[in-house]
């Protein structure tokens, strides 16, 4: 790897930052760094935000915000304004997997009306500030009885995730919404029949939920998160593929574990976009994952000379030089430096870089990375 620290400057500073059409898990993930309810809200933070998004092909984000819409009606509209205008969808995402359950329709369907079609239809909402699509994570796989049931049993779980499906679909036709998409997460091994843990009666059974889930959504994610190899990650997503409209591909950012280093991550995005085609591939879990894994990389440099830098507005502005990658740090004391940021140029010119401006003296530091691995 050849590294070439460029730039170097003296601000007073905090921060941190950042064809296909991949999507992004984006949890609440309260007091973390890379949250929905940190970042959102704040505006250095959406910022750098969708330019990682950018620079990366992000097309969907799944933002999971709690009550947020009811209760910070203002800040969210604000943001789904924001991805609008870089061309990113926004889908509202919710999740809680004992929402099968017929005793939790009403509470659910409650929430639902007000966070998404109350929300939308909300006097004076621009159409730009509205959600695009509720995104729905249901997975009665995850319920803590789940591993002790029979086959049967396990079936009938399905069969109640589907009854979700509809109710949540009824809703929207009833609210004068009938089309209004929603999508929804689903393990790889739903089909397996012969020989899988659902207790399918027959095939055609099986054929059967697949189609009735399909009439009340208008697409689905498969989540082949405990794969590592292109060939287990395609066996077990192919039958959905060949039978199922609209399927995309979930990929976790698990660096290190089902991944070893970040460019094997991005290696099997790759193939999978190759495979599937890259217009609606892939959707990563999730953007926490998938920023700790950068930030973790470690990256060496060498000593080269130094250009001036610029900080105008909470940006750090340096030139940029097509193909290259670009790694920023940060330092109160010139010896211990932090990373903060990532950006590759896709041509010659200014690189700008947003920054928060907190009141801590500082030093940034800017290095160029002929064949750093990063962004794919």
């Amino acid at each position: 790897m050849k590294a070439f620290p460029v730039l170097l400057c003296l601000l007073l500073a905090t921060g941190a930052r950042a064809s296909k059409h991949r999507g992004v898990w984006f949890w609440k993930h309260s007091g973390n760094p890379w949250g929905s309810e940190t970042i959102v809200g704040n505006n250095t933070l959406e910022n750098q935000t969708i330019a990682f998004f950018n620079a990366r092909s992000i097309k969907r984000v799944y933002g999971s915000y709690g009550n947020r819409p009811v209760s910070e009606p203002g800040e969210i509209a604000a943001w789904n304004a924001k991805l609008q205008a870089a061309g990113i969808q926004s889908q509202c995402l919710m999740s809680e997997n004992t929402w099968i359950f017929p005793g939790d329709h009403a509470s659910f369907l409650e929430k639902v009306e007000e966070r998404v079609i109350d929300f939308n239809n909300a006097p004076g909402r621009l159409a730009s500030e509205k959600f695009d699509a509720l995104h729905l994570d249901i997975e009665p796989q995850a319920l803590p009885e789940w591993s002790g049931l029979s086959d049967e049993d396990q079936r009938d779980y399905l069969l109640l995730l589907e009854d979700t499906y509809a109710a949540v679909r009824q809703l929207f036709i009833d609210k004068g919404m009938p089309g209004f998409p929603i999508y929804a997460d689903l393990p790889v091994w739903f089909d397996s029949y012969p020989g899988g843990s659902i207790g399918w009666t027959d095939a055609a059974e099986r054929d059967q939920w697949f189609d009735d889930i399909s009439a009340h959504l208008s697409g689905i994610t498969l989540m082949p998160f405990d794969r590592d190899t292109f060939s287990s990650i395609d066996s077990g997503v192919s039958w959905e593929l060949s039978n199922v409209p609209n399927v995309r591909v979930g990929l976790e950012a698990d660096v290190p574990g089902t991944w070893p280093d970040v460019p094997a991550f991005h290696d099997m995005m790759e193939q999978l976009e190759i495979a599937y085609g890259p217009g609606d591939a892939v959707d990563i879990q999730s953007y926490k994952l998938w920023r700790e894994a950068l930030a973790a990389q470690p990256i060496t440099a060498v000593a080269a000379e130094l250009l001036p830098a610029s900080a105008l507005g909470g940006d750090i502005v340096f030139p940029g030089h097509t193909g290259w990658n670009y790694v920023v740090h940060f330092s109160t004391n010139l010896c211990e430096w932090r990373e903060v940021a990532r950006e590759r140029a896709a041509e010659d010119g200014p690189i700008t870089c947003p920054v928060e401006f907190g009141g801590q003296r500082g030093f940034w530091k800017v290095s160029r990375f002929q064949d750093l691995p990063e962004p794919p």
